[in-house]
Protein backbone atom coordinates (compact mmCIF):
# COMPACT_ATOMS: atom_id res chain seq x y z
CA UNK A 1 0.00 0.00 0.00
CA UNK A 2 3.20 2.50 0.68
CA UNK A 3 4.50 1.59 -2.40
CA UNK A 4 1.43 2.33 -4.33
CA UNK A 5 1.26 5.75 -2.34
CA UNK A 6 4.81 6.77 -3.26
CA UNK A 7 4.35 5.57 -6.94
CA UNK A 8 1.24 7.86 -7.21
CA UNK A 9 3.18 10.64 -5.66
CA UNK A 10 6.50 10.42 -8.14
CA UNK A 11 3.64 10.12 -10.93
CA UNK A 12 2.21 13.88 -9.96
CA UNK A 13 5.57 15.46 -9.46
CA UNK A 14 7.01 14.17 -12.66
CA UNK A 15 3.33 15.82 -14.22
CA UNK A 16 3.81 18.89 -12.59
CA UNK A 17 7.13 19.30 -13.47
CA UNK A 18 6.29 18.58 -17.24
CA UNK A 19 3.75 21.04 -16.88
CA UNK A 20 5.97 24.29 -15.70
CA UNK A 21 8.59 23.32 -18.19
CA UNK A 22 6.13 23.25 -21.43
CA UNK A 23 5.24 26.69 -19.77
CA UNK A 24 8.53 28.24 -19.44
CA UNK A 25 9.53 27.02 -22.43
CA UNK A 26 6.00 28.34 -24.22
CA UNK A 27 7.02 31.90 -22.38
CA UNK A 28 10.55 32.32 -24.12
CA UNK A 29 10.01 30.72 -27.45
CA UNK A 30 7.00 30.15 -29.69
CA UNK A 31 7.05 27.13 -32.00
CA UNK A 32 5.77 27.66 -35.64
CA UNK A 33 3.67 24.68 -37.58
CA UNK A 34 7.03 23.46 -39.21
CA UNK A 35 8.40 23.51 -35.25
CA UNK A 36 10.78 26.90 -35.79
CA UNK A 37 11.13 28.41 -32.98
CA UNK A 38 10.07 32.47 -32.89
CA UNK A 39 11.55 34.69 -30.52
CA UNK A 40 9.15 36.96 -28.71
CA UNK A 41 10.05 41.12 -29.00
CA UNK A 42 8.15 44.27 -28.27
CA UNK A 43 8.43 46.33 -31.03
CA UNK A 44 7.77 50.57 -31.99
CA UNK A 45 6.18 50.99 -35.30
CA UNK A 46 8.11 54.39 -36.01
CA UNK A 47 6.13 57.27 -37.36
CA UNK A 48 8.35 60.72 -39.78
CA UNK A 49 8.03 63.86 -37.60
CA UNK A 50 9.12 67.36 -38.65
CA UNK A 51 12.81 67.41 -36.92
CA UNK A 52 12.34 70.86 -34.73
CA UNK A 53 15.21 71.31 -32.15
CA UNK A 54 16.33 74.20 -31.17
CA UNK A 55 20.27 75.28 -29.45
CA UNK A 56 20.29 78.30 -27.20
CA UNK A 57 23.59 80.45 -26.85
CA UNK A 58 24.03 84.04 -25.66
CA UNK A 59 24.86 86.98 -27.29
CA UNK A 60 24.67 90.37 -27.58
CA UNK A 61 22.55 94.05 -29.02
CA UNK A 62 24.89 96.04 -31.44
CA UNK A 63 23.58 99.25 -33.30
CA UNK A 64 22.89 98.47 -36.72
CA UNK A 65 24.93 101.58 -37.46
CA UNK A 66 27.46 102.86 -35.37
CA UNK A 67 29.78 106.01 -36.12
CA UNK A 68 31.44 108.47 -34.03
CA UNK A 69 31.35 112.23 -34.84
CA UNK A 70 35.23 113.84 -35.76
CA UNK A 71 36.76 116.82 -36.75
CA UNK A 72 38.53 117.40 -39.76
CA UNK A 73 40.39 120.47 -39.23
CA UNK A 74 41.67 121.78 -36.31
CA UNK A 75 39.41 124.33 -35.21
CA UNK A 76 37.20 125.89 -32.16
CA UNK A 77 33.41 124.87 -31.75
CA UNK A 78 31.40 127.90 -31.98
CA UNK A 79 27.93 126.35 -31.92
CA UNK A 80 26.54 122.88 -31.12
CA UNK A 81 22.91 122.23 -32.13
CA UNK A 82 21.73 119.50 -30.90
CA UNK A 83 20.50 118.09 -27.38
CA UNK A 84 22.75 115.16 -25.47
CA UNK A 85 21.12 112.11 -26.05
CA UNK A 86 18.74 113.14 -28.60
CA UNK A 87 17.59 111.84 -32.01
CA UNK A 88 18.75 113.66 -34.69
CA UNK A 89 17.91 113.60 -38.53
CA UNK A 90 20.10 112.79 -41.25
CA UNK A 91 22.36 115.79 -42.60
CA UNK A 92 21.20 117.58 -39.65
CA UNK A 93 23.57 120.30 -38.43
CA UNK A 94 25.64 118.63 -35.36
CA UNK A 95 28.57 121.83 -35.25
CA UNK A 96 29.62 124.57 -36.10
CA UNK A 97 33.68 125.31 -36.14
CA UNK A 98 35.13 128.83 -36.57
CA UNK A 99 35.58 129.59 -39.87
CA UNK A 100 36.54 133.51 -40.20
CA UNK A 101 40.03 133.28 -41.14
CA UNK A 102 38.70 131.67 -44.18
CA UNK A 103 36.12 133.48 -44.93
CA UNK A 104 38.59 136.50 -45.21
CA UNK A 105 40.46 134.48 -47.92
CA UNK A 106 37.80 133.92 -49.49
CA UNK A 107 36.97 137.21 -49.89
CA UNK A 108 40.36 138.37 -50.46
CA UNK A 109 40.79 135.27 -53.05
CA UNK A 110 37.38 136.22 -54.80
CA UNK A 111 38.63 139.90 -55.54
CA UNK A 112 42.25 138.51 -57.28
CA UNK A 113 40.23 136.08 -58.87
CA UNK A 114 37.68 138.80 -60.51
CA UNK A 115 40.98 140.88 -61.59
CA UNK A 116 42.54 137.52 -63.02
CA UNK A 117 39.45 137.05 -65.02
CA UNK A 118 39.26 140.36 -66.25
CA UNK A 119 43.07 140.51 -67.47
CA UNK A 120 42.31 136.85 -69.18
CA UNK A 121 39.80 137.89 -71.12
CA UNK A 122 41.62 141.53 -71.94
CA UNK A 123 44.48 139.71 -73.42
CA UNK A 124 42.39 137.15 -74.87
CA UNK A 125 41.37 139.99 -77.45
CA UNK A 126 44.52 141.31 -77.76
CA UNK A 127 46.15 138.20 -78.94
CA UNK A 128 43.48 137.49 -81.50
CA UNK A 129 44.59 140.56 -83.08
CA UNK A 130 48.29 139.97 -82.19
CA UNK A 131 48.96 142.82 -80.55
CA UNK A 132 50.53 140.49 -76.90
CA UNK A 133 52.64 137.59 -77.41
CA UNK A 134 51.43 133.94 -76.86
CA UNK A 135 53.96 133.85 -73.70
CA UNK A 136 51.74 137.11 -71.89
CA UNK A 137 48.60 135.42 -72.17
CA UNK A 138 49.64 132.18 -70.84
CA UNK A 139 50.77 133.36 -67.76
CA UNK A 140 47.38 135.09 -67.11
CA UNK A 141 45.57 132.26 -67.95
CA UNK A 142 47.65 130.44 -65.51
CA UNK A 143 47.16 132.45 -62.96
CA UNK A 144 43.57 132.52 -63.27
CA UNK A 145 44.08 128.86 -62.94
CA UNK A 146 45.40 128.80 -59.93
CA UNK A 147 43.25 131.55 -57.83
CA UNK A 148 40.12 128.93 -59.25
CA UNK A 149 41.81 126.03 -57.31
CA UNK A 150 42.95 128.11 -54.41
CA UNK A 151 39.34 129.35 -54.25
CA UNK A 152 37.95 125.13 -54.49
CA UNK A 153 40.57 124.53 -51.50
CA UNK A 154 39.06 127.41 -49.38
CA UNK A 155 35.59 126.17 -50.52
CA UNK A 156 36.29 122.65 -49.38
CA UNK A 157 37.94 124.04 -45.88
CA UNK A 158 34.90 126.31 -45.69
CA UNK A 159 32.69 122.60 -45.86
CA UNK A 160 34.79 120.86 -43.23
CA UNK A 161 34.06 123.60 -40.32
CA UNK A 162 30.18 122.53 -40.79
CA UNK A 163 29.41 118.81 -39.05
CA UNK A 164 26.06 117.23 -40.45
CA UNK A 165 24.32 114.12 -38.98
CA UNK A 166 25.50 110.92 -41.98
CA UNK A 167 21.85 108.97 -40.94
CA UNK A 168 19.19 109.67 -38.60
CA UNK A 169 19.65 107.75 -35.24
CA UNK A 170 20.36 108.45 -31.29
CA UNK A 171 23.03 110.73 -30.75
CA UNK A 172 24.97 110.39 -27.49
CA UNK A 173 26.54 112.76 -25.18
CA UNK A 174 29.19 115.42 -26.95
CA UNK A 175 32.36 114.94 -25.61
CA UNK A 176 33.22 118.67 -26.07
CA UNK A 177 31.15 121.90 -25.63
CA UNK A 178 31.30 125.46 -27.32
CA UNK A 179 34.86 127.14 -27.23
CA UNK A 180 36.44 124.27 -26.83
CA UNK A 181 39.45 123.33 -30.01
CA UNK A 182 38.55 120.38 -31.38
CA UNK A 183 41.47 118.83 -32.91
CA UNK A 184 42.00 117.33 -36.19
CA UNK A 185 40.43 113.63 -35.31
CA UNK A 186 39.27 114.46 -32.17
CA UNK A 187 36.31 112.17 -31.24
CA UNK A 188 33.10 114.66 -30.78
CA UNK A 189 29.95 112.65 -30.28
CA UNK A 190 28.47 109.20 -31.27
CA UNK A 191 25.62 108.53 -33.35
CA UNK A 192 23.53 105.00 -33.12
CA UNK A 193 21.06 104.13 -36.18
CA UNK A 194 17.65 104.15 -34.84
CA UNK A 195 14.96 101.78 -36.28
CA UNK A 196 17.34 98.07 -36.10
CA UNK A 197 19.61 96.67 -34.15
CA UNK A 198 21.59 93.86 -34.49
CA UNK A 199 21.46 90.76 -32.18
CA UNK A 200 25.33 89.03 -32.85
CA UNK A 201 26.20 85.82 -31.30
CA UNK A 202 28.21 82.78 -32.12
CA UNK A 203 27.13 78.91 -32.59
CA UNK A 204 29.81 75.46 -32.99
CA UNK A 205 31.04 74.80 -36.04
CA UNK A 206 29.05 71.40 -36.40
CA UNK A 207 25.95 73.49 -36.71
CA UNK A 208 27.36 75.59 -39.45
CA UNK A 209 24.61 74.57 -41.96
CA UNK A 210 21.81 75.18 -39.91
CA UNK A 211 22.00 78.96 -39.98
CA UNK A 212 21.61 81.02 -43.46
CA UNK A 213 20.57 84.27 -44.47
CA UNK A 214 17.21 85.16 -44.28
CA UNK A 215 16.94 82.93 -41.66
CA UNK A 216 14.58 84.15 -38.60
CA UNK A 217 15.45 83.28 -34.96
CA UNK A 218 14.09 84.48 -31.70
CA UNK A 219 15.67 86.22 -29.03
CA UNK A 220 14.94 87.57 -25.19
CA UNK A 221 16.60 90.02 -23.14
CA UNK A 222 16.70 90.95 -19.33
CA UNK A 223 13.87 93.35 -20.31
CA UNK A 224 11.42 90.92 -20.72
CA UNK A 225 10.96 86.65 -21.47
CA UNK A 226 8.64 87.69 -24.52
CA UNK A 227 10.42 86.02 -27.58
CA UNK A 228 11.29 88.50 -30.07
CA UNK A 229 12.02 87.88 -33.80
CA UNK A 230 15.36 88.28 -35.54
CA UNK A 231 16.43 87.74 -39.41
CA UNK A 232 19.75 86.14 -40.32
CA UNK A 233 21.43 89.29 -42.48
CA UNK A 234 25.21 88.01 -42.34
CA UNK A 235 27.44 84.78 -41.39
CA UNK A 236 31.68 85.17 -41.04
CA UNK A 237 32.62 83.39 -43.68
CA UNK A 238 35.39 81.64 -41.35
CA UNK A 239 35.51 79.28 -38.24
CA UNK A 240 37.66 81.01 -35.37
CA UNK A 241 40.68 78.65 -34.87
CA UNK A 242 40.21 79.23 -31.25
CA UNK A 243 36.69 78.49 -30.27
CA UNK A 244 35.78 76.76 -33.39
CA UNK A 245 32.34 78.81 -33.57
CA UNK A 246 31.59 80.95 -36.28
CA UNK A 247 30.06 84.53 -35.95
CA UNK A 248 26.42 85.12 -36.85
CA UNK A 249 24.63 88.60 -36.97
CA UNK A 250 20.75 89.15 -37.63
CA UNK A 251 18.63 91.94 -37.65
CA UNK A 252 15.90 92.99 -36.01
CA UNK A 253 13.38 95.85 -35.74
CA UNK A 254 13.54 98.62 -32.73
CA UNK A 255 11.38 100.80 -33.56
CA UNK A 256 10.53 101.57 -29.68
CA UNK A 257 14.21 101.97 -28.81
CA UNK A 258 13.79 99.31 -25.66
CA UNK A 259 16.68 97.89 -27.30
CA UNK A 260 20.06 99.76 -25.87
CA UNK A 261 23.64 98.48 -27.91
CA UNK A 262 25.53 95.98 -25.58
CA UNK A 263 22.42 94.48 -23.88
CA UNK A 264 22.82 90.49 -23.52
CA UNK A 265 20.67 88.52 -24.90
CA UNK A 266 19.54 84.80 -25.45
CA UNK A 267 18.89 83.66 -29.02
CA UNK A 268 16.84 80.28 -29.51
CA UNK A 269 17.53 79.00 -33.48
CA UNK A 270 16.43 75.89 -35.00
CA UNK A 271 19.22 73.10 -35.81
CA UNK A 272 17.25 71.34 -38.20
CA UNK A 273 16.32 72.49 -41.85
CA UNK A 274 12.81 73.14 -42.63
CA UNK A 275 10.91 70.05 -44.45
CA UNK A 276 13.64 67.73 -42.48
CA UNK A 277 12.09 64.49 -41.26
CA UNK A 278 12.99 61.96 -38.49
CA UNK A 279 11.89 59.35 -36.10
CA UNK A 280 12.18 58.81 -33.01
CA UNK A 281 13.71 55.30 -30.66
CA UNK A 282 14.58 54.33 -27.84
CA UNK A 283 18.13 53.99 -27.44
CA UNK A 284 18.27 49.97 -26.33
CA UNK A 285 16.95 49.90 -29.96
CA UNK A 286 20.65 50.61 -31.32
CA UNK A 287 23.09 48.52 -32.29
CA UNK A 288 26.49 50.11 -32.57
CA UNK A 289 29.30 48.54 -34.99
CA UNK A 290 32.45 49.39 -36.18
CA UNK A 291 30.68 51.95 -39.20
CA UNK A 292 27.67 53.09 -36.83
CA UNK A 293 24.34 51.87 -35.67
CA UNK A 294 22.06 49.56 -36.48
CA UNK A 295 18.51 48.25 -35.89
CA UNK A 296 16.40 45.37 -36.63
CA UNK A 297 13.39 46.18 -38.43
CA UNK A 298 11.09 43.30 -38.92
CA UNK A 299 10.36 42.52 -42.11
CA UNK A 300 8.13 38.91 -42.79
CA UNK A 301 8.33 37.92 -39.57
CA UNK A 302 12.41 38.13 -39.83
CA UNK A 303 14.51 40.28 -38.23
CA UNK A 304 16.96 41.96 -40.52
CA UNK A 305 19.79 44.06 -39.91
CA UNK A 306 19.23 48.14 -41.08
CA UNK A 307 21.99 50.52 -40.67
CA UNK A 308 20.24 54.55 -39.63
CA UNK A 309 22.06 57.83 -39.19
CA UNK A 310 21.89 59.66 -35.84
CA UNK A 311 20.44 62.69 -35.55
CA UNK A 312 20.11 63.75 -32.05
CA UNK A 313 20.04 61.77 -29.09
CA UNK A 314 19.93 61.77 -25.09
CA UNK A 315 20.12 59.16 -22.59
CA UNK A 316 16.85 57.48 -22.94
CA UNK A 317 15.45 58.40 -27.28
CA UNK A 318 17.22 58.82 -30.16
CA UNK A 319 15.87 60.71 -33.62
CA UNK A 320 17.03 58.88 -36.54
CA UNK A 321 17.11 60.72 -40.01
CA UNK A 322 17.81 58.24 -42.57
CA UNK A 323 17.85 54.42 -43.04
CA UNK A 324 13.82 53.66 -42.05
CA UNK A 325 11.27 54.52 -43.57
CA UNK A 326 7.51 55.92 -42.28
CA UNK A 327 5.60 52.49 -40.68
CA UNK A 328 8.75 50.12 -40.78
CA UNK A 329 8.27 47.92 -37.27
CA UNK A 330 11.65 48.31 -35.12
CA UNK A 331 12.76 45.67 -32.44
CA UNK A 332 13.29 47.20 -28.99
CA UNK A 333 13.61 44.29 -26.85
CA UNK A 334 15.75 40.78 -26.90
CA UNK A 335 18.28 42.52 -28.91
CA UNK A 336 21.51 40.67 -27.84
CA UNK A 337 19.46 37.18 -28.60
CA UNK A 338 19.08 38.48 -32.17
CA UNK A 339 20.61 38.21 -35.23
CA UNK A 340 20.45 38.25 -39.17
CA UNK A 341 17.19 36.58 -40.12
CA UNK A 342 16.18 35.81 -36.97
CA UNK A 343 12.49 34.22 -36.59
CA UNK A 344 10.46 37.00 -34.17
CA UNK A 345 6.85 37.19 -32.57
CA UNK A 346 5.88 40.63 -31.64
CA UNK A 347 4.36 40.58 -28.40
CA UNK A 348 3.51 44.26 -27.69
CA UNK A 349 4.06 47.65 -29.60
CA UNK A 350 5.62 50.40 -27.46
Amino acid sequence: MKTNTLINYLLVMATGAAVIACSTKANTAESTPGGISKLPVDVRVVAAMPLTQEEVVAGSVLPNREVTIVSEVSRKIVAIHFNDGSHVTKDQLLYKLDDADILARLKQTGAELNLAKLSESRLAELLKNESVRQEEYDVAFSKLQSLQATEDLLKVDLSKTIIHAPFSGYIGITKLQIGALAGAGTPLVTLQESGNVKIQFSIPEKYASSVKPGKQITFITSLSDQKQYAKISAIEPGVDPLSRNITVQAVAGNMNGSLKPGMSAKIFYSISNAGELGMALPTESLIPGANGYSVFVIKQGLARLTPVSIWNRNEAEAIISSGLNNGDTVMVSNILRTGEGTPVQVVSTK
